[in-house]
Order: structure tokens, then C-alpha cells, then sequence
């Protein structure tokens, strides 16, 4: 083979490599799952202020109607980030599916009430023992708030299998409650305000703060394998995260225009924005997970935490 053609099959092998290699520079892609909750305004706030743009991070930000979805979407390859409660991680660990926490969200205090147990008006409902014989709507089964509120009726002596549990998204639960599909719900901010203020429920108890003052209550997080690829991006969605709950503390009004805009409706509640948290936080969850038989192996929740 002459030289010349020798160069060119060079050529056209160094240029097809090339063509095959991510530009530089070039953004990294994450679709972001959400759930209608209040705790999500940081996102909102790093996506409209270009915080995750400048650190070279193209976001997608796709709501989910069940916090229980997010886990087969992370698998599936169709989100990148998706939020994320410690009930969901501890089963997805137990099944195996490889998932990992990568940054906090919020945290639930009892000096910042963001949830409640919300009763249809009419329906005699005072206190955990009147939910015997009662149908709840749940933001998806074996979630944060699902197990929460199963442990306030243990905690209370109330049978489990004397309440009916039904999944129902947050922004459908006023006209479930309306219809006399549901006799109460286990609701959060800003849909807690909406439901209440308009007189279509109203607040029984606080059960997440009866159960423990202060918990972890969201998180985001991502595939093992997605993880151990993107610790750059990771890193820099960290950053932007960061930015988002400091710009939107210190921007209240503005924070509830996009709190609207990505939600349909703001509520007046600020949620406890917590992008760190510790191994203990999950540790809490496990235990009440073991109680409500959740669990079929022991979980090592230091291998849920990418540090």
C-alpha cells in the first residue's frame, strides 16, 4: 500500500473516532424526576436561574405522579435523577436494584409543620383510632408518608388491616375527597392549604412530627451505575442545588411564582431545605421498615449514601 493511501486510511479511521467522542465541553443531559411537593422548589429555581446551565448541566425536569414510579424510571434509563424517600431506597436495596441517594432535599420538623392527616369535612375523624373502618389516600404505598402514617396508627394501637390504603397523587386529592372516594389523606404543601382552606377538609393531626420531630423527608438520587459514570456532573448538580435553596431562602415571592408555575399552585409554607444528610437519618427509617415487615434482608444504609 502506497503511502498516500496509507494516510488516508489514517485519516478516515482518526476522523470516524473523533466524530464517535463527545464534543468538549459539551453538557451533560439529566432528566429530573419530581413529585408535586414544595420541597422541589430549589430545582425549579437552579433550572429558571441558569445555575445548573453554568455548570454545563442540560436538565430536563419531568413530574412524576407517584413518588413509587421513580425507581423503574431511573432503571429504565428514562430519568437520570429522580427524587427520592428513604421507605423507596431501603426496598430498592432489598430488591437489588442498585439505586444511590446523591444530595438531600428537606427535612420534616415539628417547628415547621409541611403535612398532615386532612379529613373529609362531615367524616367523624379526631383522632388515629377513628381511621378504623376508614379509607386513606396514600402518595403511593410504602412512601415516606405511607409509612409514617402506618407507624402513628402502631404507634396509636390502631390494626393496620382495619384501614384501607389507596394510592392517590397529591393534586387529586381535593376532588377524592370532594367525590367521597376518600375519607382522608395523607397530604403535604402546598395541597394541605388548598384542600383545608377552601373548607373540603380539614387538619386532624401532625402524625409525621408525632412519630419523630425532626426526619429526613427527600432526597435525589440515581443508579449506582449512572453515579460511578457522572461524579463530575454529580458534583456540579450538587453546586447548583446548593445555589437554588440559598437564592430561593433569600427570594421568597419569586420562589412561589415558580413553585406555582412547576406545581399548579404555592402554599404559604416554606419547606426545611437540607441538601446533606447522614447514614443515621436512614437508620431510623429501617427500623420502622423491619416493624412493618418491608424488609426482606438487612440493609447496609452507608452503601446508600454516595459521599
Amino acid at each position: 500500500m502506497s503511502t498516500r493511501k496509507v494516510l488516508a486510511v489514517f485519516c478516515a479511521f482518526a476522523g470516524s473516532m473523533l466524530a464517535a467522542l463527545p464534543a468538549a465541553g459539551q453538557a451533560t443531559k439529566i432528566n429530573i424526576g419530581y413529585t408535586t411537593a414544595a420541597d422541589f422548589v430549589p430545582t425549579f429555581v437552579a433550572k429558571e436561574r441558569g445555575f445548573f446551565e453554568k455548570r454545563n448541566l442540560d436538565v430536563t425536569l419531568t413530574r412524576i405522579a407517584l413518588a413509587s414510579n421513580v425507581p423503574s424510571a431511573l432503571v429504565s434509563g428514562s430519568l437520570q435523577v429522580g427524587m427520592g424517600t428513604p421507605p423507596i431506597l431501603l426496598q430498592a436495596a432489598d430488591g437489588g436494584l442498585g439505586l444511590i441517594a446523591i444530595c438531600g432535599v428537606s427535612r420534616f420538623e415539628k417547628s415547621n409543620p409541611m403535612s398532615g392527616l386532612v379529613a373529609r369535612q362531615g367524616v367523624n375523624i379526631a383522632n388515629a383510632g377513628d381511621m378504623r373502618g376508614k379509607k386513606v389516600g396514600v402518595p403511593g404505598l410504602n412512601s415516606f408518608f405511607d409509612i409514617m402514617f402506618r407507624k402513628w396508627l402502631l404507634n396509636n394501637k390502631v390494626p393496620l388491616n382495619q384501614v384501607t390504603f389507596v394510592e392517590a397523587p397529591f393534586p387529586q386529592m381535593k376532588d377524592l375527597l370532594k367525590g367521597g372516594q376518600l375519607d382522608a389523606v395523607e397530604v403535604i404543601e402546598p395541597f394541605r392549604t388548598r384542600i383545608v382552606g377552601d373548607g373540603t377538609g380539614r387538619q386532624v393531626a401532625d402524625f409525621v412530627s408525632e412519630v419523630s420531630g425532626d426526619v429526613l423527608g427527600a432526597f435525589w438520587m440515581a443508579t449506582t451505575e449512572w453515579a460511578a459514570k457522572n461524579a463530575q456532573a454529580i458534583g456540579a448538580f450538587r453546586e447548583a442545588y446548593k445555589e437554588g435553596i440559598a437564592y430561593a431562602v433569600k427570594n421568597p415571592v419569586e420562589a412561589k411564582k415558580l413553585e406555582a408555575k412547576y406545581l399548579g399552585v404555592a402554599g404559604p409554607v416554606v419547606p426545611t431545605y437540607a441538601a446533606e444528610f447522614k447514614p443515621g437519618d436512614l437508620e431510623f427509617y429501617a427500623g420502622i421498615a423491619k416493624e412493618l415487615g418491608m424488609l426482606r434482608n438487612p440493609v447496609d444504609v452507608s452503601k446508600l449514601i454516595l459521599k
